[in-house]
Parts: C-alpha cells; sequence; structure tokens
C-alpha cells in the first residue's frame, strides 16, 4: 500500500494580508497566488515577514486585514486543526519519549481515527520517508536527518492538501541539507501536493522550487522561476539579494546618471585585450573556476574566470558582457556585449 493524497489537492490565494506586531508592520498588504502542486518558496532575510506569512497560512496567526484562500474557500477565520493544511517546523518538534511511530501517530489519534486506520497510514508515511526501520526508535537514537524525515512523516499522515515547510533544513549541517532538501522535493513531486517552503537560504529555494518569491519589508518583491530570478531581477533588491553582482554607477565606472545604476554578474566579466584596465587584488579558487577580485579605477569588482588565471597584483583588461540596467531601483532591460562601448 503507498501513499496517495486526495485527487483534488488546492491551490492557494493570499489577498491583501497584513500583519502588525509590536507596533510594527510585518506583512504589508501581500498577495499571491500558488497553483496546485506547486512548490513555492519565500525567501528572504531576517525580519522580511516570511515566517508570519506562514504562520497566517496555516492558521497560527490572524492576519490584521486580507484573506487567506484554500481550493477558492475563504479559510482565514478557521484555525490550524480545521484546515486542509499540515506543518513541517523548524525544531522538528517531536516528543522525546515517544517512539517515531507514535509521533506520526500524534495528529491521528487526536482526531480519532481507528486504531488499524492509524497502523496503516503510519507505516505508510515511514515508507514514504524511509523510516521504516526505526519506527520503534526515539528520536535521541535518530540523526537529525532522520528526525526531519519523521517530523516530514508525522504532517504527510494526515494527508494534507497542503505541506507548509518552514526553514525545515536550517539544523543539518551542509551537506545533509543538499540530501534532505532532495528527498524533500522527490517526496513533494511524487505526491503531487501544493507546498510553501520558508527559507533563508537562496540555494535552497532555487534548487527546490517551481518558483521562489522574495520578500523584503512585508512584500514580494518578485515572485519568478529561479532560473529567471537571477537573470532577470526586478529589482535592484533583488539583484543584490540573489546570488553575487557587481553593482556600479556606470560601463565606463565613472560617475553614472541620476537614479541609473547597473548590475553585472561575476561570470558576465571576462579578459579581454582592450577594455577596462584592473589589478588583480585576490585570487580564491573555486575547483572548476576562480573568483577574482579587481580593482579598475579605484571600484572593486568580483569575476568568476576559468582557464588561465591571472595572479594577485596582474595588471588585465577586462570587458562586461552583460549588464542589467536599473532606472529608480526597478530593472530597465539588459545590455548585452556592453565592452563594444565602454572600452578605454
Amino acid at each position: 500500500m503507498t501513499y496517495t493524497t486526495p485527487p483534488t489537492t488546492p491551490g492557494v490565494r493570499l489577498a491583501g494580508l497584513t500583519k502588525i506586531l509590536g507596533g510594527r508592520t510585518i506583512v504589508d498588504g501581500l498577495s499571491l497566488a500558488i497553483e496546485p502542486g506547486e512548490l513555492v518558496s519565500l525567501l528572504g532575510p531576517s525580519g522580511c515577514g516570511k515566517t508570519t506569512t506562514l504562520r497566517m497560512i496555516a492558521g497560527f496567526l490572524s492576519p490584521d486585514d486580507g484573506r487567506v484562500e484554500m481550493a477558492g474557500r475563504d479559510v482565514t477565520a478557521l484555525g490550524p486543526e480545521k484546515r486542509p493544511s499540515a506543518m513541517v517546523f523548524q525544531n522538528y518538534a517531536l516528543w522525546p519519549h515517544m517512539t517515531v511511530a507514535k509521533n506520526v501517530a500524534y495528529p491521528l489519534r487526536v482526531a480519532r481515527r481507528p486504531r488499524r486506520e492509524i497502523a496503516e497510514r503510519v507505516a505508510d508515511a515511514l515508507e514514504l520517508v524511509g523510516l521504516s526501520h526505526h519506527a520503534d526508535s526515539r528520536p535521541a537514537r535518530i540523526s537529525g536527518g532522520e528526525q526531519q524525515r519523521a517530523s516530514l512523516a508525522r504532517a504527510l499522515v494526515q494527508r494534507p492538501k497542503l505541506l507548509l515547510l518552514d526553514e525545515p533544513l536550517s539544523n543539518l549541517d551542509a551537506k545533509l541539507r543538499v540530501r534532505v532538501r532532495e528527498e524533500i522535493r522527490d517526496i513533494q513531486q511524487r505526491l503531487g501536493i501544493t507546498t510553501v517552503l520558508v527559507t533563508h537560504d537562496q540555494e535552497e529555494a532555487m534548487a527546490v522550487s517551481d518558483r521562489v518569491a522574495v520578500m523584503n519589508a512585508g512584500r514580494i518583491e518578485q515572485i519568478s522561476a529561479p532560473a529567471d530570478l537571477y537573470r532577470a531581477p526586478a529589482t535592484e533588491f533583488v539583484a543584490g539579494f540573489i546570488g553575487a553582482s557587481n553593482r556600479i554607477d556606470s560601463l565606463g565606472l565613472g560617475s553614472g546618471e541620476d537614479g541609473v545604476h547597473y548590475v553585472v554578474r561575476p561570470e558576465d566579466i571576462a579578459l579581454a585585450e582592450d577594455g577596462i584596465r584592473a589589478c588583480v587584488t585576490r585570487v580564491l579558487p573555486h575547483g572548476h573556476f576562480a573568483e577574482v577580485a579587481l580593482d579598475a579605477r579605484g571600484r572593486e569588482l568580483r569575476a568568476y574566470l576559468s582557464g588561465s588565471v591571472p595572479a594577485v597584483g596582474d595588471e588585465v583588461c577586462v570587458r562586461f558582457d552583460r549588464a542589467l540596467r536599473y532606472v529608480d531601483g526597478a530593472l530597465d532591460g539588459a545590455v548585452d556585449l556592453v565592452s563594444e562601448r565602454i572600452a578605454g
């Protein structure tokens, strides 16, 4: 017997969500539509409102304004136990005196499901996350990654239509985070379950999401597929937050126009026979490429170079193969092969 979700997995719609805590607006008129079966990450710096947004979706916080809809139904006034959602918490929240199986069974026991049904559903959930062999173990006797999978099984055993993940990997080491996030994404895709993930780790969000919503000061600055988010960030904030970037006032590195800035990704800087003269100040090897810091007319640039890499102290010429132009903080378009315009 395998775990299956109900055939009518809904999407989620947030309309004008606002939350004020301690006299400060934490979430400010946020609206977002999530398609059925989609995994959307809420990504942003600490204090941007992403966890508060997730808690309003879950029903643990009531919005001061706006509404939460699931499958077209307004659930804003419903408590978490009455919503078709389940949450995986950052700290796992496992009962230390219970076995893994009993932890997973807990929400079904609270719901007073029949004993035989509980046993079958717990077995299915543990098999799904690869923890059948630890059914009788207590949380202290299993690894952090296994504890996170137990917490995930406890959410999935409820057969929710919406899965909510609150920084689920933050307590794991770097290598384990990669493995567990791949497992979570695989399970999410196999079940086709609508999922909202909160994270401050951009690599994590970019690796597992269908779309990423970048939040800043309680609002969504941009929501896009990961590749689009990186190559065409809609605002200067997103450009600076996602990946490494060089922000300059002018493609010639001199004084620029008022309110106009350019963002150049490190991989879009290349060595050239002519162009902008620069001095290499630092070289950091990264295996198949090197991160090279350059002093170009008093401005620091960061470039990702492969092949023949210059040494610290070398004088080189560089070109910009692509730049993003921003006017008053908003993307105005990409400029390609700009080296032809800045030689000298």
